[in-house]
C-alpha cells in the first residue's frame, strides 16, 4: 500500500475509519501510509489518498469525540466501506465500540456496505480476542445481508493491517460489480474536508469558552466563600 498526495479530477471512492478515542486510528493510517507510528496528537479529521490492491481509495478518518458524530452520517452516503477500529484492551469501553457498530448499520445510508473491524492492540496480555469481541460486539447477530470482518491487529506492529484492507477492496468490489461506484469530484473533497475542519473548530472553540465559564463559576465561588 502507498499514499499519494497528487490532485486529480475524478477522485477515487471514500471509505471512513471511526472508533472511540484512544482506539488507534491515527497509528493505522500513519502505519499504512508511512510504514511508521504517528508522530504529535490526532487534529480530529483528516483524509489520505492510498492505493490499496492497485484501486485507488480515499480513507477519511474522523475523531472519536462525540461532538464529531452529526457530520458522520452526513457522510455516510458517499462511503463505499467502512472501519471500525476497537481498542482490543480496553473492556469497559467495548459498550461504547457496539454503539458505534450500531450508529453505522442503523443509518438510513448504510446500505448494507462492507464493514471492516480491527480488533486493535492484540499485542497487550489483557487484549480480547477475536471470539470474545464477536461476542461483545454481537457480531453473530447481525442482518446476514451485512458483510463484515474481525480482524484482529497490532497496529504499532504493524499486523493485521493488509489482511484486513484487502478484505475491505475485496468486499467492496464485489459490491461495485453489481451497482455503480461512487465517483465524487475533486471540488467535492475539498467540501467535505473544510466540513470536517469546521466541525473540529467550532468543537474546539465550544470546549474552550466552556473551561472559561467553568474557570469563572470556580472564581466567584471562592470569593463569595472568602
Amino acid at each position: 500500500m502507498n499514499s499519494s498526495t497528487k490532485n486529480v479530477t475524478n477522485k477515487p471512492p471514500s471509505i471512513l475509519i471511526t472508533g472511540s478515542s484512544g482506539s488507534g486510528k491515527r497509528t493505522i493510517i500513519s502505519m499504512i501510509t508511512h510504514n511508521k507510528i504517528a508522530d504529535g496528537f490526532p487534529i480530529g479529521a483528516d483524509f489520505v489518498k492510498l492505493t490499496i490492491n492497485e484501486t485507488p481509495v480515499m480513507i477519511w478518518s474522523i475523531g472519536g469525540r462525540s461532538g464529531y458524530r452529526p457530520l458522520l452520517t452526513r457522510y455516510y452516503r458517499r462511503m463505499v466501506g467502512f472501519i471500525l477500529v476497537v481498542d482490543s484492551n480496553d473492556h469497559e469501553g467495548v459498550d461504547e465500540a457496539r454503539k458505534n457498530l450500531d450508529q453505522i448499520i442503523n443509518d438510513e445510508y448504510f446500505e448494507e456496505k462492507p464493514i471492516l473491524i480491527f480488533a486493535n492492540k492484540q499485542d497487550l496480555p489483557n487484549a480480547m480476542n477475536n471470539d470474545q469481541l464477536r461476542n461483545e460486539l454481537h457480531l453473530d447477530k447481525l442482518n446476514k445481508n451485512i458483510k463484515w470482518h474481525l480482524q484482529a491487529t497490532s497496529a504499532i506492529q504493524n499486523q493485521g493491517l493488509d489482511e484486513g484492507f484487502k478484505w475491505l477492496m475485496n468486499s467492496i468490489q464485489d459490491k461495485n460489480d453489481k451497482i455503480n461506484p461512487i465517483v465524487e469530484t475533486y471540488n467535492g473533497t475539498i467540501i467535505m474536508k473544510n466540513d470536517f475542519i469546521s466541525l473540529f473548530n467550532i468543537t474546539e472553540f465550544t470546549t474552550f469558552i466552556w473551561k472559561i465559564i467553568s474557570s469563572s463559576f470556580n472564581f466567584l465561588g471562592n470569593v463569595i466563600k472568602y
